[in-house]
């Protein structure tokens, strides 16, 4: 693929991570504005997640019969008309319309993006460019949340939405010019016929292992990423500290990404998850053995969650060898699966704090992993791609 290509790629998948992201950095601003609760505005995440989980797979399904880059443009114009009701938005019945119209776009542009990539891209380095492509999402935790919440800062939080407005239409612009069209998928695929949105699940049940892969990985990692802020303040730490923690998380993120990728195409996906899979939980298990020596729960932190970023594309590699064609559907399942993971882990978390303590997050996150563990061990393993 081209340089800027990818470019268009990255920024598709940045603003997808920029929204979802972006409410936790402005949530005190939105409450104050709205004379609405922390709490109730904290909901938009869950929102979120539960709208995306839900509308993916459909709005795949719906779409599938048409060109790739007619839905891309489409979406993105219905993406920015929901963050433009948002960032109008009078009142907090408004703003909830206006979130779940942005969610529901969100889900369809980057199971689509991803699915190019993977057409686009030769089997030997499709795990590393899906990898480089979805570092735009981890990317918006490190570059993007900041940004969007000093703007709020200086300018309400209303700017917010309207900087994701701005960037969505320099990337409707990049999709105008970059997006492939259905000759070259085509050309990619070696079908001549007009069947590029066309696929088939090669073994399902490798499909459903890779999918309870990426739920019980964000089951695990939600449970205590989600709490990590009392988890640290009720340990002896201020929230400068905290802030460092999200830094770190954010730049594990990234590198995780593109790191999970390239090694999937080096080790196979069943391989590096297995590896990925148990230094998750080894350092999950040692969090509280650490967590008052500030500079060894950084580190521990850090590989925690470049191992959990790195699964991501390992997974979605992994789906792709088993479906012959478009894999938007099973991308689209993928996602779902990791936001359903993330409000299951979000209310496990929740009732584990209210009823045995904070402490007890961290070794129950372990005690998933054992789980993970177990299942990518019963994944079967594919053949390296010969270069």
């Amino acid at each position: 693929m081209s340089v800027m290509r990818i470019v268009t790629f990255i920024i598709s998948v940045f603003i997808v991570g920029m929204v979802e992201m972006m409410v936790a950095g402005i949530m005190n601003l939105m409450s104050a504005d709205l004379h609405v609760s922390e709490a109730w505005i904290g909901q938009l995440v869950t929102l979120y997640a539960v709208t995306f989980a839900v509308c993916g797979p459909i709005l795949v399904k719906v779409t599938n019969r048409f060109s790739a880059k007619t839905v891309l443009l489409w979406t993105i114009a219905v993406f920015v008309f929901g963050n433009a009701l948002i960032a109008v938005s009078p009142n907090f019945t408004l703003l909830i319309i206006g979130r779940i119209i942005s969610s529901a776009a969100a889900a369809l542009i980057i199971v689509k993006i991803l699915a190019l990539t993977a057409m686009l891209t030769a089997p030997q380095n499709r795990g590393k460019m899906i990898g480089i492509v979805y570092s735009g999402f981890s990317g918006a935790n490190v570059f993007g949340v900041p940004i969007g919440t000093m703007l709020g800062g200086w300018l309400g939080w209303r700017a917010t939405f309207v900087f994701i407005i701005v960037v969505s239409v320099v990337a409707a612009f990049l999709m105008m010019r970059y997006l492939p069209t259905p000759a070259e998928l085509s050309a990619a695929s070696g079908d001549t016929s007009d069947t590029s949105s066309q696929y088939k699940i090669l073994n399902r049940a490798e499909i459903i292992k890779y999918l309870a892969v990426t739920f019980m990985l964000l089951t695990a990692n939600s449970i205590t990423f989600v709490y990590i802020n009392p988890l640290m303040l009720t340990n002896g730490y201020d929230i400068q500290f905290v802030s460092i923690i999200l830094l770190v998380n954010g730049i594990a993120g990234t590198l995780g990404t593109s790191m999970g990728g390239f090694l999937a195409d080096k080790l196979t996906s069943k391989t590096w998850l297995l590896i990925a899979a148990i230094a998750f939980t080894l350092s999950l298990a040692a969090v509280n053995w650490f967590i008052t020596n500030s500079i060894i729960i950084v580190l521990i932190i850090f590989i925690w969650n470049i191992m959990e970023w790195s699964t991501n594309p390992a997974v979605q590699s992994g789906l792709i060898d088993h479906v012959k064609g478009d894999a938007s559907q099973v991308l689209s399942w993928n996602m779902s699966s990791l936001n359903a993971g993330i409000a299951a882990g979000g209310m496990i978390g929740g009732l584990i704090v209210s009823n045995i303590g904070v402490h007890a997050v961290a070794y129950s996150s372990s005690i998933l992993g054992i789980v993970i563990v177990l299942i990518v061990l019963s994944i079967k393993q594919t053949q390296k791609p010969q270069i």
